[in-house]
């Protein structure tokens, strides 16, 4: 009997060493069941609708950038905001100083422009319209531009910035398109907490002639501005809604004086909400 007693301690001794080894491994020993009170509920589960939620929290984001960027524009304090963009947005007949004309209604809208042969801005900018507030819009669009040039050309980006729209896809190779837009992207902190709004354009159709990579740069526009939970201006469907839109174009490509309408009007439409 004194064996047989003693086996059964070695038995359970040797059973506790292995668990507390295999715990100690992280291993699969099982977990020490908790008793609960017959009183006690079971831990709710997740419901469809915080599922629904979760999916739904992107579109949230984005709601929340377009909010601020319309509060940019629309405020009683002044504003500034900066354009980084292309050959659809670089002279003074096309939509970024038709929309600033619109602007001037109720504020001083100051228009500063890129000038690519000093690399810097202009000495004189344009002015529109007058009132109780001041907007400032720093233009820094250059033909054939991509979102490389402001990442090379020291200035473009306007640190004081309350309000950036990215303008680019006409133009440039779509896979140094895609990593100079993430770049540039990061440069601003687009999309982080506290950061000021970003704004992407999804530019006009181009004719099917069209030797460059207007759908696939705007796709990559599009794709840049969801994974970062970021608004879209849809200008390409504001050319479709009119109906025949390579009436909007004076080459393949480039928008013409109507088309400059229709897409100032797209931008004011958007930022009136």
């Amino acid at each position: 009997m004194v064996i047989v007693a003693l086996l059964v301690v070695l038995f359970t001794q040797q059973k506790d060493y292995r668990t507390d080894a295999e715990a100690a491994r992280g291993g699969n020993a099982p977990a020490p069941v908790q008793e609960t009170s017959p009183s006690a509920e079971p831990p709710a589960s997740a419901s469809p609708s915080a599922t629904e939620a979760s999916e739904e929290a992107p579109e949230d984001l984005v709601d929340a950038v377009t909010t601020a960027a319309q509060a940019v524009v629309n405020r009683d304090d002044d504003s500034v905001i900066n354009v980084l963009g292309d050959s659809t947005s670089n002279t003074s007949s096309e939509w970024v100083y038709r929309w600033a004309e619109e602007l001037g209604g109720d504020a001083a809208v100051t228009v500063h422009t890129w000038n690519p042969d000093a690399g810097t801005w202009y000495l004189e900018p344009r002015t529109y319209g007058g009132g109780d507030r001041d907007i400032t819009i720093w233009n820094g669009s250059a033909a054939e531009g991509t979102p490389g040039f402001p990442l090379e050309l020291d200035g473009m980006i306007e640190p004081e910035a309350d309000l950036t729209i990215l303008n680019y896809g006409h133009w440039g190779d779509p896979e140094f398109v895609a990593s100079s837009l993430e770049d540039l992207l990061n440069t601003l902190d687009a999309g982080a907490e506290g950061a000021a709004p970003v704004v992407l354009t999804a530019q006009n159709p181009a004719q099917p002639t069209w030797v460059g990579y207007a759908d696939t740069n705007r796709d990559a526009m599009r794709a840049a501005a969801e994974e970062r939970a970021l608004p879209v201006i849809n200008i390409e469907g504001a050319f479709e809604d009119y109906g025949d839109w390579e009436s909007l174009l004076e080459d393949e490509v480039n928008p013409n004086e109507d088309g400059h309408q229709v897409w100032a009007e797209a931008v004011s439409g958007y930022f009136a909400g």
